[in-house]
C-alpha cells in the first residue's frame, strides 16, 4: 500500500514535500485528525453515502485501537491511507505529511521554498516527456512519465516529430496521472474536434462539465494506428487517455490492466502537519456511462509490463504496412479524379472564364488530400509546377487551392502570384506576392529580402 500511496503523493503534489514523516504524535493528535478526516470527507467527497461510511470506519478503527502502534507522522499517514480506503478501495484517497521549510531556509517565505522546489524538481522531469523516437518501419514512439499543465507547446514540439510516421506507440506503463487539460490536449491530436470524450460530475453545485476534444496546434493522427502500453502502474489521467482512445475505437492497448483510479479532487489540510487528497468528482464516459473506478482498464492485448513493447512493436509494423497500403489506395483514387479534370479541360484558356466549376472541383482534391495525409503543400507545388506547360490555368487553379489550405505560407502565395504573373493577371499577382510579403515579416523569414526583390520586379514588369 505505501508504493501506491508514494506514487499517488508524486503525481498530484510533483514531488512538493519532503517526507517529514519523523515527527512523535500522540493518541490526542490521532483522534483530532481522525475527527477532522471525517468532516472533510463528508463536506467534499463525491459520493456522500461513502463518505458517511468511511468515516464511520475510521472511527470503529481508531475505538478498536488499530492505531495505537504508529508514533510518528510517516506512519500515522500511511495507515490512515490503508483505513480510508477500504471502504471502497478508491486509489485517489491519500494521505500524507504536510510540507515543513528546512530550517537553514526560514529566511525565506513557504511559499518561495514551496515553488522552488516544485520547478527544480519539475525541469528535472521534462514536462513529463522522457522519450520519443522513430522505430525502424516508420512508428513513432513517445514516453510520458505524467501529465503536466500548461504543456501544450510541449507535446505540439513531440507530436511534429511523430508526425509522419505509419503508427504510433504511446508508453503511460510508468505514467501517474496529472492534469485533465493536458491530457484532454493529447486525445485531442488523435480524434476529430469536438467530439465528447468524458464528462466529470462535481458533488459541489451539482455541476456537471463536458469534455470535448479541441483544435491543436499540429498536425492530427486521426487514422494513424495507435498503440498503448499500460501497466498497474498507469494511474488517474494515464488511465483516462487509455479508456478514452479505447472506447472511442481509436487505439490498441498492450500490457496489463491499469490502476483503476477515476475519481478527480484536490487536496485538503487536515492539520499542520497531515494533508488529504479527496476525490470531489467523478468521470463519465459517454459511451460505457461510467469510469474505469476500481477496476482499471483492461488491454486488449494482455502481456506483462516487460513484454508489451515488444509485443506493440510487432503489431505496430503490420499496422503501419497496412496503414501505407490504404494511404496508397486512397491517393491513387484522388490523383485519377485530378487527371480526369486535366484531361477533360486540356483545351481550356485562361480567357475562357469557364473555370469556376473547375477550381471548386480541385480545391476540393486537394482539402480531402491533405485532411487525409495525403498531399503536404510541396506534393500541390508539385502538381502545379507539372501543369505551367501543359496547361497554365490549370497550374494556376492547383497553386490556388494550395495558398487556400495553407494561408500562413508565404511561399504558397509566392507560388500562385508566379502563375498569375505567368498568365497575364498583374494586378492580382501584386496582391498575392504583397500577402507573401506580409506574412514573412510577421514569420521573419529568411527569404523576406528576396520576396521583396521579386515583388519589385514583378511590379516593373510591363
Amino acid at each position: 500500500m505505501k508504493s501506491i500511496f508514494l506514487y499517488l503523493f508524486l503525481i498530484l503534489t510533483l514531488f512538493k514535500t519532503d517526507i517529514y514523516g519523523q515527527k512523535k504524535i500522540n493518541d490526542n493528535f490521532k483522534k483530532e485528525s481522525i475527527l477532522k478526516i471525517d468532516t472533510l470527507l463528508n463536506e467534499n467527497y463525491v459520493f456522500p453515502d461513502q463518505a458517511q461510511a468511511m468515516g464511520r470506519h475510521l472511527k470503529k478503527k481508531l475505538k478498536e485501537g488499530v492505531f495505537k502502534k504508529y508514533e510518528i507522522i510517516d506512519s500515522f499517514a500511511i495507515a490512515l491511507t490503508k483505513e480510508i480506503r477500504f471502504v471502497n478501495n478508491d486509489k485517489h484517497l491519500g494521505i500524507w505529511p504536510a510540507f515543513v521549510p528546512k530550517k537553514q531556509n526560514e529566511s525565506l517565505s513557504n511559499d518561495y521554498q514551496l515553488y522552488l522546489k516544485n520547478y527544480t524538481d519539475t525541469r528535472k522531469q521534462a514536462n513529463g516527456f522522457k522519450e520519443t523516437k522513430i522505430i525502424d518501419g516508420n512508428i513513432g514512439y513517445l514516453d510520458i512519465s505524467f501529465f503536466l499543465s500548461e504543456t501544450d507547446k510541449t507535446i505540439d514540439s513531440y507530436m511534429n516529430l511523430l508526425s509522419n510516421t505509419d503508427a504510433v506507440i504511446i508508453d503511460l506503463r510508468n505514467n501517474g496521472g496529472g492534469n485533465p487539460r493536458t491530457v484532454n490536449y493529447l486525445c485531442s491530436y488523435f480524434l476529430k474536434n469536438q467530439l465528447l470524450i468524458n464528462t466529470l460530475y462535481f458533488r459541489k453545485g451539482n455541476r456537471s462539465d463536458k469534455i470535448f476534444t479541441r483544435e491543436v496546434n499540429g498536425k492530427k493522427m486521426i487514422d494513424v494506428p495507435l498503440f498503448i502500453l499500460t501497466s498497474s502502474k498507469t494511474f488517474s489521467g494515464a488511465e483516462e487517455f487509455s479508456y478514452d482512445m479505447q472506447t472511442q475505437k481509436r487505439a490498441i492497448l498492450v500490457g496489463e490492466t491499469s490502476g483503476g483510479a477515476a475519481n478527480p479532487g484536490e487536496v485538503f489540510k487536515i492539520n499542520n502537519d497531515l494533508e488529504i487528497f479527496i476525490p470531489t468528482g467523478t468521470g463519465i464516459n459517454p459511451i460505457t456511462n461510467t469510469n474505469w473506478e476500481g477496476i482499471g482498464v483492461i488491454p486488449e492485448i494482455k502481456t506483462s509490463p516487460e513484454k508489451a513493447y515488444d509485443r506493440a512493436v510487432e503489431l505496430a509494423r503490420e499496422s503501419a504496412q497496412e496503414y501505407r497500403s490504404k494511404k496508397n489506395s486512397e491517393s491513387k483514387l484522388l490523383y485519377e479524379k485530378l487527371q480526369s479534370i486535366i484531361d477533360k479541360n486540356a483545351q481550356l484558356s485562361a480567357v475562357e472564364n469557364k473555370d469556376s466549376d473547375i477550381e471548386q472541383q480541385i480545391i476540393e482534391i486537394f482539402k480531402t488530400g491533405n485532411s487525409l495525409n495525403l498531399f503536404s503543400e510541396n506534393d500541390i507545388n508539385f502538381f502545379g509546377s507539372q501543369n505551367i506547360k501543359k496547361n497554365p490555368l490549370i497550374a494556376e487553379l492547383i497553386l490556388k487551392s494550395n495558398s487556400i489550405i495553407f494561408p500562413k505560407s508565404p511561399i504558397a502565395y509566392l507560388n500562385y502570384a508566379d502563375m498569375l504573373e505567368i498568365n497575364g493577371k498583374k494586378d492580382l499577382a501584386l496582391t498575392h506576392f504583397a500577402k507573401a510579403i506580409a506574412l514573412a515579416e510577421e514569420q521573419k523569414a529568411p527569404y523576406l529580402e528576396g520576396l521583396k526583390m521579386r515583388y519589385e520586379k514583378a511590379k516593373n514588369t510591363k
